[in-house]
């Protein structure tokens, strides 16, 4: 039992005596008239037991987050992208509004885009503060996959997009990219 667990228990043991009207120091009935044995302040205790108990049980079998990125057929039928052009970040969201999170971790538009990059559908350059970016390339426009100008704090940049060709595209080829290197 870890030091936390051990403090919860005790704890737990004080306000069960409080809850049941034993005064934890004394081990003496608690008089009738004291505001401990008030049923909203006894309630509160049974609240605090309950709680307690729960930590004590996930700490016990903590969960464990998932290591791999895991979607069943049916969850991608479920995804609803939106409409227009969108970004890699936005498909990525779509998608984790549908994979349950206990099972996959979370994908990533940076997942996607380097599975992309894999194949040649896009690249990378470096920009004039010497981040690496992603860009189209040759390839991409065949892939629904455009670049458009977009302006953030006054700075002009482009951003890499999905049309609805570009869309369909991930949606079709998604479960095989990810499943890949399991």
């Amino acid at each position: 039992m870890t030091i936390d667990t051990q403090k919860l228990s005790e704890t737990k043991v004080l306000i069960e005596k409080l809850a049941n009207g034993v005064d934890p120091i004394t081990d003496k009935p608690i008089q009738d008239e004291s505001f401990l044995n008030n049923p909203k302040i006894v309630r509160t205790f049974y609240f605090l037991i309950d709680y307690i108990e729960t930590q004590i049980e996930q700490k016990k079998f903590p969960l464990r987050k998932p290591k791999k990125f895991k979607i069943t057929y049916e969850q991608l039928e479920k995804v609803e992208l939106p409409t227009g052009k969108i970004g890699v970040n936005e498909f990525a969201k779509a998608i984790n509004t549908v994979i349950d999170p206990q099972v996959s971790k979370k994908v990533t538009g940076q997942m996607i885009n380097k599975k992309l990059k894999d194949l040649g559908i896009l690249s990378e350059t470096i920009d004039e503060d010497g981040k690496v970016i992603t860009i189209t390339n040759e390839n991409s426009e065949g892939y629904g996959i455009e670049s458009i100008t977009k302006n953030f704090n006054g700075r002009e940049y482009q951003k890499v997009v999905y049309n609805e060709v570009g869309k369909e595209f991930l949606l079709k080829n998604f479960m095989e990219w990810m499943s890949e290197g399991d």
